[in-house]
């Protein structure tokens, strides 16, 4: 987005939460890690439960920075003492700044939670809303009670439409999120085990998820699917809070729902009813979990008055973000090989979609479908019944091997009866993960973030360029002496 005013002036943060400074600036960007700092950015020292971001204002300040919120003293003999601005608490001083970001210009704005699909569901909601008018997003993962007042306080002014992501890691988090943005819309994708490990039941999560119905106008619409058993808790959410609501299925009746699929390797092409408009579109993705992702778009697209026309556009075009499904072609010193990275982190509900994401791979001669997988995480006391019930999703799916990255996964390959290697994770991973890889094969790489899985798609994606350099210097007739 080109900015035509900036983001953020000494003046208005004055005036947003009394911050006092001695100098005027204004700031283009917002950061609150040092090492993201860019020259005209504004640093938000926040506390931090491990790290102190007053440590860091010195660092802020040797990489451009034009000013630093504050609210203790900061180390440092070079920190120009008149670009600091002291509130008593650098938390509320955000927070406050994403109030204010809210109301100062005239954008709808979209809140999306659930326990699958959300930052893939954003981010095609930003492509498809840019094609309309300026539109703001939460970036990577940001979606928790730093993130969401973070992405609210980065909104420019000229936005016409933003959309927020809106995380939990406990019941009131989203409630939390959903009362500071305010949403026109709000959007549950799913409903599944993740975080079951801090919820009792399931039925609590659909609870928690409920409660971005919470924050919604007077006039705010509703937005969920309903393929799922907690449905009917979600409907009684959206009544008790008196809103408009659209559902959504793949499967059944809905406002919002298919009327035709065609399923394919590369792409989905569909027709759908989208609250009584006929559209047919094709969506840039393959697997189920992508339709239900593009009808929620579209609805979300309807309910803020969106072009439905440039959304369907933006879903042919729609590419899968870096470890949320994007899917390679390795070309490897022995064997081409389709790679899906979907290695940002795993659920339930998520590893059954790129399972079924494989088996729509096409596989060449005799080429495997190969699922790396890790151990998913904060699952509980029903973590072991949760990786379980993946053995018959594993045979469903027509995986051939599993790569288990963790003692769990390595037990449910076996259990399923396929070929199962356990491996530990270091440095030669990937290139181990490569010579074993045969011509036509498909890949998955799919655990919890915490596993590190991407780092080994890194690997692959670098033996892949190497490789491809080579040919391209073999063709040149360039040589290197080693």
């Amino acid at each position: 987005m080109n900015f035509k005013e900036p983001l953020w002036t000494s003046a208005e943060l004055t005036a947003t939460c009394g911050g006092a400074g001695a100098q005027p600036w204004y700031a283009d960007g917002i950061q609150i890690d040092s090492r993201e700092v860019l020259p005209g950015d504004l640093f938000v020292a926040l506390p931090g439960t491990q790290k102190n971001g007053h440590a860091y204002v010195a660092e802020a300040f040797s990489k451009g920075a034009v000013a630093a919120i504050v609210s203790e003293d900061v180390p440092g003999k070079d920190i120009p003492a008149l670009k600091l601005v002291h509130v008593p608490d650098t938390m509320q001083a955000l927070r406050l700044m994403a109030a204010q970001a809210r109301v100062r210009a005239p954008v709808k704005t979209i809140a999306v939670t659930g326990s699958a699909g959300k930052t893939s569901v954003v981010q095609a909601l930003r492509q498809a809303l840019e094609r309309t008018d300026a539109t703001h997003a939460s970036i990577k993962s940001f979606n928790n009670h730093v993130g969401v007042p973070l992405s609210l306080a980065r909104m420019p002014r000229q936005a016409r439409f933003g959309v927020f992501e809106i995380g939990m890691s406990g019941p009131g988090e989203v409630r939390g999120g959903a009362m500071l943005v305010k949403p026109d819309v709000a959007v549950v994708t799913a409903v599944g085990a993740a975080h079951a490990g801090r919820f009792g039941r399931i039925f609590e999560i659909a609870k928690a998820k409920s409660e971005i119905f919470e924050g919604l106008k007077p006039d705010g619409v509703a937005i969920f699917g309903v393929d799922h058993e907690w449905a009917g808790n979600l409907m009684d959410a959206v009544k008790a809070s008196g809103h408009e609501r659209l559902t959504v299925s793949v499967t059944g009746e809905a406002d919002v729902r298919p009327l035709r699929i065609t399923e394919h390797g590369n792409c989905t092409c569909l027709t759908a009813d989208v609250a009584g408009t006929t559209i047919t579109y094709k969506i840039g993705q393959p697997g189920r979990e992508w339709v239900l992702n593009s009808l929620l778009v579209l609805a979300a697209v309807k309910a803020v008055e969106g072009d439905l026309g440039h959304a369907a556009l933006a879903l042919a075009k729609l590419e899968a973000e870096p470890g949320r499904g994007r899917q390679h072609l390795l070309t490897l010193p022995h064997a081409t090989v389709t790679l899906i990275d979907d290695s940002y982190n795993a659920n339930p509900l998520s590893l059954k979609a790129a399972l079924r994401r494989l088996s729509l791979t096409p596989t060449k001669k005799f080429g495997r479908r190969i699922a790396v997988l890790a151990d998913m995480r904060e699952l509980g006391a029903r973590s072991n019944e949760l990786h379980m019930k993946l053995a018959d999703d594993l045979k469903r799916f027509g995986v051939d091997k599993v790569i288990a990255f963790g003692p769990q996964m390595n037990e449910v390959g076996k259990v399923a009866g396929i070929s199962t290697e356990r491996w530990h994770k270091d440095d030669d991973s990937a290139l181990r993960l490569a010579e074993t890889l045969r011509d036509g094969d498909a890949v998955i790489v799919k655990g919890a973030n915490s596993a590190g899985l991407g780092d080994i798609v890194r690997g692959l994606l670098r033996v892949n360029a190497a490789e491809r350099a080579e040919d391209a210097n073999n063709k040149l007739g360039v040589s290197y002496a080693l």
